[in-house]
């Protein structure tokens, strides 16, 4: 006999499957109106060249994992792949660049076709971790504060925005999630299968973005608060010690295979020395944030970029969380709660993120954002059980108001600001690079340009696409990534009516002598995708 699960048991995965559904089809819909962005270029390509030849060795800074994932549905659709020198050992610094723009724009290829199939495993893993970040709160808080956390992961601007990229920000943000989740559990009740598994995860972690090497002093926080909780009771230490040898083993043997069967794990070393300095001495370029530029960055760069890059909903959710999980703390203990495991990652992450001098986006940020959703779910979902009506009416309102702020910015997800920004197209003053200006705004000039009858513009672009690839005419001008020398107006093409410059162009960020400094002065003709600026010349 069959029996019926009950309405109320459905109910929540109902809710999930709306929101899931919500995003995912707010995600799909954005990223086909998405050009090409400035780093997915290489990933893309990469990985698609690597099936062609055996090689994953276009991308040694960023773990190969990615470059596997979107790289396969390339293949399949059997591009043509560019004829290329012979190499002593790994292609040079910059070549993957310079190969990605030959494989997309310059080998009869299909850019949007190709883009479509490589984005479709960042859809994938945005929704993948909407789902875990579910059942993890699910388990460490109810129901409620699993739907409020599934709520704020699925429409957090960022995963709306990088969840339609192929790079590695939102599958950095899932890997970590879910290893953080796992290891706790392995430290809670150690066994050879837990830390076989943990092993695994970190391994597969860090083959997505090197900056999960975090999960190693986390391991140990975790660890050490465990054994506070216990008493340093012995019997638990031998099972951790043999789990964790084993998760050792088990991530080693993970990592090889990974990188092929390379025992030396050359390509990670290497990487890895990559990252450091990266992070250490960071991109090289003075940073901006609210309208400076700096060589040295700021320390609070996160924290402002937060309150900037997620609705103020989220901001009042939190102090609400704060309360909620105060309350909690009264009856449960942080070392025993299941909540110890987010709150030890965030602290660890942010740690990492106060001190580091890579200021070019803030979707660096984006495993502790989503480490920040959880954390006010649990909260808010405390208050909402022991709160009245009016209590509950507000969480309800500040998460729909929530949805609605990061949703009323489709399709130009990336491009998001807060509502401290007064206008959406001045977002341009207070953050640039990929934290709003990554180079995906050509299918909306595209569309501009013919709408308005313009068949040849100046361009500055910030991005690593090539503009003729989607149909956008040229003459180029002064830009970070140098377009190509194309026929200008005294050989024979069209004379252009107006100049388009991308808005971290315009503010010289990365240009040396700052050569539209006298642009800035004059109120643009209109703006597309809140990030590029369009002058009309007057004859």
């Amino acid at each position: 006999m069959k029996i019926a699960t009950p309405p109320s048991a459905r109910a929540p995965f109902a809710l999930l499957a709306a929101i899931l559904i919500i995003a995912g089809a707010a995600i799909v819909g954005a990223m086909r109106q998405t050009s090409m962005t400035f780093d997915e270029i290489v990933l893309m390509a990469g990985g698609a060249r690597g099936y062609e030849t055996g090689k994953f060795d276009l991308v040694p800074e960023q773990g190969p994992i990615m470059q596997y994932v979107y790289g396969l549905p390339i293949y399949l659709a059997r591009p043509n792949f560019p004829d290329e020198p012979q190499f002593e050992a790994r292609p040079p610094r910059g070549y993957h660049y310079y190969y990605g723009r030959k494989f997309f724009f310059e080998a009869g290829n299909d850019p949007e076709r190709l883009t479509f199939l490589g984005r479709l495993g960042a859809v994938a893993c945005a929704l993948a971790t909407v789902a875990v970040v579910y059942a993890f709160t699910r388990r460490a808080a109810g129901e409620t504060a699993a739907l409020l956390a599934a709520a704020l992961v699925a429409f957090l601007p960022d995963i709306l925005a990088h969840g339609g990229v192929a790079y590695n920000d939102v599958p950095h943000a899932l890997a970590f999630f879910a290893a953080v989740w796992v290891i706790d559990a392995a430290v809670r009740s150690p066994t050879i299968a837990r830390g076989a598994l943990a092993g695994a995860l970190v391994a597969l972690a860090i083959g997505v973005k090197f900056s999960a090497l975090a999960l190693g002093p986390i391991a140990v926080l975790l660890a050490g608060a465990e054994a506070l909780a216990r008493g340093w009771e012995r019997a638990w230490l031998r099972r951790l010690a043999l789990a964790g040898v084993t998760g050792i083993l088990v991530g080693y043997i993970a990592l090889v295979a990974i990188y092929l069967g390379d025992l030396t794990l050359a390509d990670l070393r290497w990487g890895l020395d990559f990252t450091f300095r990266h992070v250490r001495e960071g991109h090289g370029v003075p940073g901006y944030l609210l309208g400076e530029l700096s060589a040295d960055g700021w320390w609070y760069f996160y924290p402002v970029a937060f309150l900037l890059k997620t609705p103020a909903a989220f901001h009042a959710l939190i102090v609400l969380a704060v309360a909620g999980l105060l309350t909690a703390g009264s009856r449960t203990g942080v070392l025993e709660s299941r909540l110890r495991a987010p709150l030890i990652a965030g602290a660890v992450f942010l740690a990492s993120l106060l001190q580091s001098n890579l200021v070019i986006g803030f979707r660096h940020a984006l495993p502790l954002v989503v480490i920040a959703c959880v954390l006010a779910g649990a909260g808010a979902a405390r208050l909402w059980e022991r709160g009245t009506r009016r209590v509950q009416a507000v969480i309800l309102a500040l998460v729909l108001w929530y949805a609605a702020s990061s949703l009323s910015y489709y399709p130009n997800f990336l491009a998001y600001t807060s509502e401290y920004v007064p206008e959406r197209d001045r977002g341009h003053e207070v953050l640039l690079d990929s934290s709003l200006d990554w180079g995906q705004g050509l299918l909306e000039l595209r569309e501009y340009m013919r709408g308005a009858g313009i068949s040849r513009v100046y361009l500055s672009y910030f991005g690593s696409a090539l503009p003729e690839g989607y149909g956008i005419d040229y003459v180029p001008l002064p830009s970070f990534f140098p377009l190509p020398p194309r026929t200008g107006p005294d050989d024979g093409g069209d004379r252009p009516s107006h100049i388009v410059v991308s808005a971290t162009n315009l503010h010289g960020v990365y240009l040396p002598g700052d050569p539209f400094r006298q642009l800035r002065q004059v109120a643009p003709d209109t703006i597309l995708a809140h990030t590029l600026f369009v002058y009309r010349i007057d004859e």
